[in-house]
Order: structure tokens, then C-alpha cells, then sequence
């Protein structure tokens, strides 16, 4: 099962472009579309009727997006299954291989867009762990300005802050470091000074998807970073990885 987001603050706006199909079958019309979002420590769900622009295509337009709200498919049958005090696996219809995305895409008022084909997997929504992200595959120095969006989805409905970290590797030093938020799109601008092959952004605690937006003359470049493990080849690259977390993590305890 796979959950959408999007982004809303006074810079960004965005839609989200969710199919009603998947890769090489019919469209299924029994699949609702549903938000959901956290409030008084309950997860809490509502059926979004006036997103079907199409037989192929839902689309949340931007007046529905908030920074809190998750989005997802599920028959009617499958809802009754919700509770309001943990995530759970609804279904499997967005289980598919190649993967099944959203399109999300990003604008600036009276400027440019951009997008890429998201989605945020539940097996990532019940685990504790820390993000691994290099800034300098993904941002432009030579940019106006810079965004990181860290999304984090979890499992309860919770909403409590936790650290980021900007870790220079090869001065093992914590160059900045800021604090975002559970169950949120978090948006923090990036110093252009922390624009190097040294710099990797680190979260403590929590997951996320970190998304990278630069900003030049109005035109937008907006893009994810994979896990670490991804950009490497060879059998022995989850043990690479974990040598670069435990090297990192040294550094912020």
C-alpha cells in the first residue's frame, strides 16, 4: 500500500495526479480516494468525492493539500477496516511492479513547475531509523534558492519534533542543525554554503523522504534522493551504508 502527499507554505504550492490503475490492468472504479491526517492524537479519515477528474485519474488539487494530510485508494470495504490510532495495510492494489507512483508536482505563484513520480511506501511508515541524504547530488549552488522537504509518515498518530542534521563527514563536525515534525511535509531552505560533496543531511529517530527544490529566475528543479544503498553497486553495499551511519552517527551523539 502506498500513500501521496503534497506541499502547501507561501513559496510552494502543489497538485498530486493519482491513478485509478495499475500498471497493465483495467481501471478499478470500486477505489475511493481518502485523506487522512492526525488531530487530538487520533488519525482521522475523509472521502474526498470531488477529486475525479477523469475515469483514469483522481487529481488533489492544491486547496485540499495541507502539510499534514496523506492521501490513499481504498473500496469501501477496505475502510471499514481503519482505525484511528495506528496506520494499517488496507490493501495491496498499489503493491505493483514497476512501482505504482503519483504524479506530485510543485509551482511558484505567478513561476514555473516541476515535477516527479512519488509515492511513500507503507513498509517505511511503522519503522524508527535515521535518513541518509547527500545534498550535493540534488541542489544548485547557483540557484536562488535551495529547499529540502523532509516528509515523514508514521505509523501512530503522533506529531513530535525531531532533530536534522547537516554532517560534514570529513571534518566529523554537525555544520547546522534544525528540528521538524512527525506526520508533516517539513520545508527548511539550505544555506548555500552547505551546497559539497562532504555534506550529508541526517535525521535521528524518524524516517522520511527528503525531496530537493531549487529555485532559479522563477524555473523550478524538484527531485528525490534514493536510499544510499542505491547509488552503490556491489554485494557488499548495505554493509558500506551502514558503515557510513555508524561513522555519522558517532558525529551526532
Amino acid at each position: 500500500m502506498n500513500f501521496f502527499f503534497g506541499v502547501k507554505n507561501n513559496i510552494l504550492s502543489s497538485e498530486i495526479a493519482i491513478p485509478r490503475f495499475q500498471n497493465k490492468s483495467n481501471i478499478k472504479s470500486n477505489y475511493n480516494l481518502y485523506g487522512a491526517f492526525v488531530d487530538n492524537n487520533k488519525w482521522n479519515i475523509i472521502l474526498l468525492n470531488d477529486c475525479l477528474v477523469n475515469k483514469e485519474f483522481f487529481l488533489v488539487k492544491n486547496e485540499i493539500i495541507d502539510n499534514k494530510k496523506i492521501f490513499f485508494l481504498a473500496t469501501e470495504e477496505e475502510i471499514k477496516k481503519f482505525i484511528n490510532t495506528k496506520l494499517i495495510n488496507l490493501n495491496n492494489f498499489t503493491d505493483t511492479t514497476p512501482e505504482y507512483r503519483a504524479n506530485f508536482r510543485v509551482y511558484l505563484k505567478e513561476g514555473g513547475f516541476s515535477s516527479y513520480q512519488s509515492e511513500y511506501p507503507y513498509d517505511m511508515i511503522p519503522k524508527n531509523g535515521s535518513m541518509l541524504s547527500s545534498i550535493f547530488s540534488l541542489t544548485n549552488k547557483y540557484a536562488n534558492k535551495n529547499y529540502l522537504l523532509i516528509r515523514n509518515i508514521f505509523v501512530d498518530p503522533i506529531e513530535e519534533n525531531f532533530p536534522v542534521y547537516f554532517v560534514d563527514i570529513k571534518s566529523k563536525k554537525i555544520i547546522e542543525q534544525t528540528v521538524v515534525k512527525t506526520n508533516y511535509t517539513n520545508q527548511i531552505e539550505i544555506n548555500k554554503l552547505l551546497i559539497n560533496p562532504k555534506i550529508f543531511v541526517v535525521t535521528k529517530k524518524y524516517l522520511g523522504i527528503p525531496i530537493y527544490i531549487s529555485e532559479k529566475n522563477k524555473h523550478l528543479s524538484f527531485e528525490h534522493t534514493h536510499p544510499p544503498h542505491e547509488y552503490i553497486l556491489g554485494q557488499n553495499k548495505y554493509e558500506k551504508v551502514k558503515k557510513l551511519k555508524d561513522k555519522i552517527n558517532e558525529i551526532i551523539n
